[in-house]
Protein backbone atom coordinates (compact mmCIF):
# COMPACT_ATOMS: atom_id res chain seq x y z
CA UNK A 1 0.00 0.00 0.00
CA UNK A 2 3.03 2.55 0.98
CA UNK A 3 4.73 1.82 -2.15
CA UNK A 4 1.80 2.32 -4.12
CA UNK A 5 1.22 5.51 -2.27
CA UNK A 6 4.92 6.37 -3.08
CA UNK A 7 4.67 5.66 -6.90
CA UNK A 8 1.31 7.66 -7.33
CA UNK A 9 2.77 10.83 -5.80
CA UNK A 10 6.01 10.55 -7.77
CA UNK A 11 3.82 10.05 -11.16
CA UNK A 12 1.81 13.18 -9.80
CA UNK A 13 5.57 15.10 -9.59
CA UNK A 14 6.65 14.25 -12.82
CA UNK A 15 3.50 14.84 -14.33
CA UNK A 16 3.34 18.42 -12.74
CA UNK A 17 6.84 19.20 -13.51
CA UNK A 18 6.56 18.07 -17.22
CA UNK A 19 3.50 19.98 -17.08
CA UNK A 20 5.05 23.13 -15.77
CA UNK A 21 7.73 22.80 -18.61
CA UNK A 22 5.49 22.86 -21.24
CA UNK A 23 3.90 26.03 -19.74
CA UNK A 24 7.04 27.67 -19.65
CA UNK A 25 8.00 26.14 -23.09
CA UNK A 26 4.64 27.83 -24.29
CA UNK A 27 5.19 31.36 -22.62
CA UNK A 28 8.82 31.72 -24.26
CA UNK A 29 7.37 30.27 -27.62
CA UNK A 30 4.66 32.62 -27.83
CA UNK A 31 7.24 35.92 -26.19
CA UNK A 32 9.26 34.67 -29.47
CA UNK A 33 6.45 34.79 -31.78
CA UNK A 34 5.16 38.45 -30.18
CA UNK A 35 8.91 39.51 -30.99
CA UNK A 36 9.28 38.40 -34.61
CA UNK A 37 5.67 39.49 -35.38
CA UNK A 38 6.36 42.85 -34.30
CA UNK A 39 10.11 42.83 -35.42
CA UNK A 40 10.74 45.36 -32.98
CA UNK A 41 14.49 44.48 -31.06
CA UNK A 42 15.64 47.95 -29.38
CA UNK A 43 18.09 49.63 -31.11
CA UNK A 44 20.22 52.91 -30.86
CA UNK A 45 19.72 56.08 -33.70
CA UNK A 46 23.05 55.37 -35.64
CA UNK A 47 22.13 51.56 -35.82
CA UNK A 48 20.39 52.23 -39.34
CA UNK A 49 20.14 49.15 -41.81
CA UNK A 50 19.64 49.45 -45.51
CA UNK A 51 18.14 46.21 -46.63
CA UNK A 52 18.45 44.80 -49.73
CA UNK A 53 15.25 45.59 -51.37
CA UNK A 54 15.98 49.02 -50.60
CA UNK A 55 14.02 49.94 -47.27
CA UNK A 56 15.71 51.14 -43.78
CA UNK A 57 15.69 49.95 -40.59
CA UNK A 58 16.36 52.02 -37.53
CA UNK A 59 14.91 51.39 -33.66
CA UNK A 60 13.82 48.04 -34.87
CA UNK A 61 10.85 49.77 -37.15
CA UNK A 62 11.24 48.93 -41.48
CA UNK A 63 10.10 51.92 -42.59
CA UNK A 64 7.47 51.41 -45.55
CA UNK A 65 6.55 48.08 -43.81
CA UNK A 66 6.19 47.83 -40.24
CA UNK A 67 2.90 48.89 -39.13
CA UNK A 68 1.84 51.44 -36.35
CA UNK A 69 0.05 48.52 -34.47
CA UNK A 70 3.68 46.09 -34.01
CA UNK A 71 5.31 49.38 -32.48
CA UNK A 72 1.98 49.77 -30.15
CA UNK A 73 2.40 46.58 -28.86
CA UNK A 74 6.08 46.27 -28.94
CA UNK A 75 6.08 49.85 -26.37
CA UNK A 76 3.21 48.81 -24.64
CA UNK A 77 1.87 52.73 -25.50
CA UNK A 78 -0.83 53.59 -28.00
CA UNK A 79 0.88 56.73 -28.56
CA UNK A 80 -1.42 59.76 -29.35
CA UNK A 81 -2.57 59.83 -33.01
CA UNK A 82 -2.89 63.53 -34.32
CA UNK A 83 -3.91 64.76 -37.89
CA UNK A 84 -2.75 67.93 -39.56
CA UNK A 85 -3.32 70.09 -42.37
CA UNK A 86 -1.37 72.75 -43.62
CA UNK A 87 -2.49 76.32 -45.30
CA UNK A 88 -1.61 74.19 -48.70
CA UNK A 89 -4.43 71.68 -47.88
CA UNK A 90 -1.42 69.13 -47.36
CA UNK A 91 -2.73 66.38 -44.77
CA UNK A 92 -0.34 64.24 -42.51
CA UNK A 93 -0.85 61.82 -39.40
CA UNK A 94 1.52 61.70 -37.02
CA UNK A 95 1.88 59.09 -33.63
CA UNK A 96 3.57 60.81 -30.56
CA UNK A 97 5.39 58.65 -28.47
CA UNK A 98 6.37 61.03 -25.17
CA UNK A 99 9.11 58.56 -23.74
CA UNK A 100 10.52 55.76 -25.08
CA UNK A 101 13.61 53.93 -23.96
CA UNK A 102 16.09 52.42 -26.34
CA UNK A 103 18.65 50.51 -24.88
CA UNK A 104 18.82 52.62 -22.19
CA UNK A 105 18.94 56.15 -24.01
CA UNK A 106 15.61 57.86 -23.55
CA UNK A 107 13.91 60.24 -25.96
CA UNK A 108 10.55 61.22 -28.00
CA UNK A 109 9.67 59.54 -31.01
CA UNK A 110 7.32 61.04 -34.08
CA UNK A 111 5.67 58.23 -36.45
CA UNK A 112 4.77 59.44 -39.70
CA UNK A 113 1.64 56.98 -41.29
CA UNK A 114 0.70 57.52 -44.89
CA UNK A 115 -2.05 55.57 -45.93
CA UNK A 116 -2.59 57.86 -48.98
CA UNK A 117 -4.22 60.95 -49.89
CA UNK A 118 -7.71 60.01 -50.61
CA UNK A 119 -7.88 57.78 -47.38
CA UNK A 120 -6.27 60.89 -45.48
CA UNK A 121 -8.53 63.12 -47.43
CA UNK A 122 -11.68 61.13 -46.18
CA UNK A 123 -10.24 61.02 -42.82
CA UNK A 124 -10.02 64.30 -42.52
CA UNK A 125 -13.80 64.91 -43.53
CA UNK A 126 -15.17 62.73 -41.28
CA UNK A 127 -12.72 64.48 -37.96
CA UNK A 128 -14.84 65.28 -35.23
CA UNK A 129 -12.91 68.21 -33.88
CA UNK A 130 -11.23 71.27 -36.10
CA UNK A 131 -8.64 73.31 -34.16
CA UNK A 132 -6.57 76.13 -36.24
CA UNK A 133 -3.08 76.37 -35.62
CA UNK A 134 -0.23 78.87 -36.55
CA UNK A 135 0.27 79.51 -40.24
CA UNK A 136 -3.05 78.81 -41.19
CA UNK A 137 -3.01 75.25 -40.32
CA UNK A 138 -5.72 72.66 -38.48
CA UNK A 139 -5.14 70.13 -36.07
CA UNK A 140 -8.01 67.46 -36.88
CA UNK A 141 -8.97 65.03 -34.10
CA UNK A 142 -9.76 61.66 -35.58
CA UNK A 143 -12.77 59.55 -35.65
CA UNK A 144 -12.34 56.47 -33.17
CA UNK A 145 -13.08 54.10 -36.10
CA UNK A 146 -10.00 55.94 -38.45
CA UNK A 147 -7.22 55.80 -35.74
CA UNK A 148 -8.71 51.89 -34.90
CA UNK A 149 -7.97 51.31 -39.22
CA UNK A 150 -4.72 53.21 -39.13
CA UNK A 151 -2.93 50.37 -36.52
CA UNK A 152 -2.49 48.72 -39.59
CA UNK A 153 -0.41 51.37 -41.68
CA UNK A 154 3.51 51.24 -42.07
CA UNK A 155 5.68 53.79 -40.59
CA UNK A 156 6.58 55.70 -43.35
CA UNK A 157 9.00 58.16 -41.32
CA UNK A 158 10.76 58.40 -38.67
CA UNK A 159 11.19 61.91 -36.02
CA UNK A 160 13.28 61.06 -32.79
CA UNK A 161 14.30 63.58 -30.25
CA UNK A 162 16.75 62.13 -27.93
CA UNK A 163 16.95 63.76 -23.96
CA UNK A 164 20.44 63.38 -23.95
CA UNK A 165 22.51 65.95 -25.42
CA UNK A 166 24.29 64.69 -28.18
CA UNK A 167 27.21 67.12 -28.82
CA UNK A 168 28.87 67.32 -32.46
CA UNK A 169 32.21 65.12 -31.65
CA UNK A 170 29.49 62.18 -30.07
CA UNK A 171 27.17 62.51 -33.86
CA UNK A 172 30.32 62.79 -36.20
CA UNK A 173 31.73 59.72 -33.90
CA UNK A 174 28.63 57.35 -34.55
CA UNK A 175 27.71 58.74 -37.80
CA UNK A 176 30.40 59.91 -39.37
CA UNK A 177 31.22 62.85 -41.80
CA UNK A 178 27.73 64.00 -43.16
CA UNK A 179 27.63 64.30 -47.13
CA UNK A 180 26.50 68.09 -46.57
CA UNK A 181 25.81 70.02 -44.11
CA UNK A 182 23.27 72.67 -44.49
CA UNK A 183 22.41 76.09 -42.30
CA UNK A 184 18.71 75.98 -40.91
CA UNK A 185 17.14 79.35 -42.70
CA UNK A 186 15.74 81.47 -40.83
CA UNK A 187 16.96 79.85 -37.27
CA UNK A 188 20.71 80.71 -36.06
CA UNK A 189 22.53 78.01 -34.52
CA UNK A 190 21.11 74.72 -36.04
CA UNK A 191 22.94 73.09 -38.68
CA UNK A 192 21.21 69.69 -41.15
CA UNK A 193 23.99 66.97 -40.92
CA UNK A 194 22.63 65.11 -44.09
CA UNK A 195 23.15 61.28 -44.75
CA UNK A 196 21.65 60.76 -47.68
CA UNK A 197 22.67 56.81 -48.17
CA UNK A 198 20.80 55.95 -44.98
CA UNK A 199 18.01 58.08 -45.29
CA UNK A 200 19.02 60.24 -42.18
CA UNK A 201 18.85 64.41 -41.51
CA UNK A 202 20.01 65.53 -38.22
CA UNK A 203 19.16 68.84 -37.06
CA UNK A 204 22.11 69.70 -34.55
CA UNK A 205 20.83 72.96 -32.39
CA UNK A 206 23.85 74.60 -30.24
CA UNK A 207 21.26 75.96 -27.61
CA UNK A 208 18.44 73.28 -28.08
CA UNK A 209 17.77 69.44 -28.34
CA UNK A 210 18.87 67.67 -31.50
CA UNK A 211 16.55 66.15 -33.50
CA UNK A 212 16.97 63.06 -36.08
CA UNK A 213 14.76 62.45 -39.04
CA UNK A 214 14.96 59.34 -40.54
CA UNK A 215 12.76 58.45 -43.87
CA UNK A 216 13.76 55.57 -46.48
CA UNK A 217 16.71 56.54 -48.20
CA UNK A 218 14.70 56.51 -51.76
CA UNK A 219 12.77 59.36 -50.32
CA UNK A 220 15.40 61.04 -48.87
CA UNK A 221 14.33 64.19 -51.53
CA UNK A 222 11.38 65.05 -49.02
CA UNK A 223 13.16 65.35 -46.03
CA UNK A 224 15.29 68.63 -48.09
CA UNK A 225 11.73 70.76 -48.51
CA UNK A 226 12.18 73.79 -47.17
CA UNK A 227 16.01 73.62 -47.18
CA UNK A 228 18.38 75.46 -49.48
CA UNK A 229 19.68 72.02 -50.79
CA UNK A 230 19.61 71.44 -54.58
Amino acid sequence: MMAATKRHIIGGIIIGAVALLLFVNSRMENASRLQQETDLPTNLPWQVDVRPDGLSRVFGITLGKTTLDAVQTSLRDSGEIKMFVSASNKATVEVFFKSVGLDGLRGRIVLLLDPGKEILGAMSARGTRVKLIPGGGKKITLHPEDRAQLRYTPVSAITYLPFTDLDESIIQQRFGEPEKRIPEQGQTGVVHWLYPHIGLDIAINNDGQEVFQYVVPRDFERLLEGLAVK
